[in-house]
């Protein structure tokens, strides 16, 4: 019966602040995704059911988010939960201070749950959208300085970046703590290009792992998404190592019909078909071994039929590594748009000899508030 007491009245107030000026209180249940079926070319294998299927792509299982924020003129607050089963996991807390509104203004915390991407770009594949490794964005804990004038086009920011305050790592000496800096900045001339460019780390100390990154986007052309995105990376171990990772993406909306397609090329760097590509390969370095470029491409079309859509996702990756061969995903999809729900057939496999190939049924959902 307590129970009962206690969860009505986190409801209730929930229920109130939904309404209250300057709260925000969500839910999403995001990117849920059950495999009717699953399975592989291997000998003896079996057909399967459940969370997961055998190409571990993700969105995979079941995650439900939660968010809480405030915000009024001056100060702000945001806390985001991931719930996988029973276990809670807080991926954003941080604050804001706008010191002054429009222009410049201060957050302190943790920016895990998606980072803070206002110097990050992504594909825009509906589900499995991909990025050059999240360069740009600033995530972890720290303090990140952000100065944006309104209309001004500009915005330039720097993150003081530290370990976790809970665990080892959290207090540094001054020059080890700021290798793992990061600074950005944009500029955006409207209706015609925005340049943005900076340097973010890819780790913590010691082995921050830092790159440097350009990205030049169109703006010219109405339904037309096109950009350019390049990292370079690998200077600051011992030994160096070269590492580049450049990701294109064009997107063109024709309405019904939208076609993206975005391809990637670089040095050292490892390619996934499913997503999550151009992340840097650092063991070349450590390793001594011979320098190898990759590339990958995710072309996907779909055509919207109103309520009900008819999509084709598909993936290619290759390498110059010796017997790496190619590597390739299809997946045709129907969404029932209204429902936020898709059904597909994917099936994964390569050209190297006796690779295995895999297929599932996955059934995606997404819906929140």
């Amino acid at each position: 019966m307590k129970k009962a007491v206690v969860l009505g009245i986190i409801l209730l107030v929930l229920g109130c602040m939904a309404y209250a000026d300057g709260v925000t209180v969500g839910l999403d249940w995001g990117r849920s995704q059950f495999n009717l079926a699953s399975g592989s070319s291997l000998s003896g294998s079996t057909t399967n059911q459940g969370w997961q299927g055998p190409m571990g792509t993700y969105p995979a299982g079941q995650r439900v988010d939660f968010q809480l924020a405030y915000s009024n003129d001056h100060q702000a607050y945001n806390v985001t939960g991931y719930l996988f089963g029973t276990s809670m996991s807080y991926v954003n807390i941080y604050g804001t201070l706008k010191f002054i509104p429009d222009m410049f203004t201060a957050y302190i915390g943790e920016f895990n749950g998606d980072g803070w991407d206002h110097f990050r770009m992504d594909s825009d594949n509906p589900v499995y959208d991909v990025n050059n490794n999240n360069v740009g964005r600033f995530g972890g804990w720290g303090v990140i300085l952000d100065l944006m004038p309104k209309d001004s086009g500009f915005e330039a920011a720097l993150f003081m970046k530290t370990g976790d305050p809970t665990a080892a790592g959290a207090v540094n000496t001054l020059a080890n703590q700021a290798s793992q800096y990061a600074f950005a900045a944009s500029y955006t001339v409207p209706n015609l290009v925005k340049v943005s460019a900076g340097s973010t780390t890819f780790g913590l100390w010691p082995t921050p792992q830092r790159n440097i990154f350009g990205r030049v986007q169109l703006l010219m052309v109405p339904n037309l998404t096109l950009w350019d995105d390049f990292y370079y990376a690998g200077f600051d171990m011992s030994p160096s190592i070269t590492i580049y990772s450049d990701e294109l993406e064009v997107t063109y909306n024709m309405k019904p019909l939208t076609i993206i397609v975005p391809v990637f090329y670089g040095q050292n760097v490892i390619q996934g078909v499913a997503g999550g590509a151009g992340g840097p390969d650092y063991t070349r370095a450590v390793n001594g071994g011979s320098d190898y470029s990759t590339w990958a491409v995710y072309p996907e079309v779909y055509y919207n039929m109103g309520s009900l859509s008819l999509g084709l996702y598909t993936g290619f990756s290759g390498t110059s590594a010796t017997g790496g061969g190619v590597s390739y995903w299809i997946g045709p999809y129907v969404k029932l748009n209204d429902f936020n729900v898709k059904i597909a057939f994917t099936y994964a496999g390569s050209t190297v000899s006796n690779a295995p190939s895999t297929w599932e049924i996955p059934v995606t959902v997404e819906w929140g508030f």
